[in-house]
């Protein structure tokens, strides 16, 4: 019963939260400029009178939300200010060196590889109040990239500010790994991409979702190799046994169960003890340490497909 409580009140603080976070209706971005050096007050309303929340620098990319006479309203870094449109120079289409945080309005939005809704769905990003870091603007649409890595558009209205900014440490946690020169790395820099898919028994794609031995197949076969369908199956026929925790390498074949005949569950190994599967239907595709004791209780070995 606590539990139950727990969870409505989460729910309902992360309602508040939302709606007492402006969305972001856009018109296109802009960049300081004119200034001489000396910068461009972001102030609180459309006066030089007003209070003056912020200097900002030469250079500065803004997100222009509505075009006023003689001014800009414009977003940084998670406030709502007005700039002279004297010093600002307006594009619809801009990209920047920007970090500004936003986040869904909603659950399901989807992010487009391009501004419209015509474009293909790169990733739907389920949970409401998912994280983006915001990159850059074409009209009403955000070019986006969410905690995973993965980049796109987002129609503005779907998205709230937070009013936060990801530090270095955070960024650099929520970063893929370095991109590797060798194929298995290669493979988990793709595989990463998919982090926060939604699960779903006998998916096998992004647009419907992925079980473990799925969302194993789906990666495997964007670099050409075909495995077998179900876990078991993958490691009775798959690949090399590897069974020496040491030697594992990125894009291994992890496979746990209860014994070498009930193979249940597969994932891919990502490096430093981690690896990254199609967990259960609460989580979707995560990465999990291996050291965890649930899983370094089934671990029946890896099959190493790549050569």
């Amino acid at each position: 019963m606590k539990t139950r409580w727990m969870k409505r009140a989460a729910v309902l603080a992360l309602s508040m939260l939302l709606l007492a976070t402006p969305t972001l209706a856009l018109e296109g971005g802009g960049t300081v400029a004119g200034t001489n050096g000396t910068g461009l007050n972001l102030r609180a309303s459309a006066s030089t009178a007003s209070e003056v929340l912020e200097l900002l620098p030469e250079g500065t990319f803004l997100l222009v939300e509505e075009t006023l006479d003689g001014w800009y309203k414009v977003a940084h870094d998670g406030k709502v200010g007005y700039v002279s449109s004297q010093f600002l120079s307006f594009a619809e289409t801009l990209d920047g060196s920007y970090d500004f945080a936003a986040a869904t309005s909603g659950s399901s939005v989807n992010l487009r590889a391009g501004a419209t809704t015509a474009s293909g769905v790169v990733k739907c990003l389920y949970n409401a109040g998912s994280a983006v870091t915001v990159l850059g603007v074409s009209g009403d649409w955000l070019h986006v990239r969410d905690a995973a890595g993965a980049e796109g558009f987002i129609r503005g209205d779907l998205l709230r500010y937070t009013g936060e900014k990801e530090t270095k440490e955070e960024a650099k946690a929520l970063a893929p790994a370095p991109a590797a020169s060798t194929l298995g790395g290669q493979l988990v820099q793709t595989a990463l991409q998919y982090k926060g898919y939604r699960y779903v028994w006998g998916g096998m794609s992004p647009s419907v979702g992925f079980d473990c031995s799925g969302f194993v197949n789906y990666i495997y076969n964007l670099y050409g190799y075909k495995l077998e369908r179900v876990a078991q199956s993958i490691y009775n026929s798959n690949g090399v046994l590897i069974t020496d925790r040491g030697a594992l390498q990125p894009g291994d074949i992890l496979c746990f169960g209860w014994s070498p005949y009930n193979i249940g569950h597969v994932g891919l190994y990502i490096g430093d003890g981690q690896f990254i599967h199609a967990s259960n239907s609460t989580t979707g595709v995560i990465v999990t340490n291996l050291s965890d004791g649930y899983y370094t209780a089934r671990f029946m070995g890896a099959k190493r497909v790549l050569s």
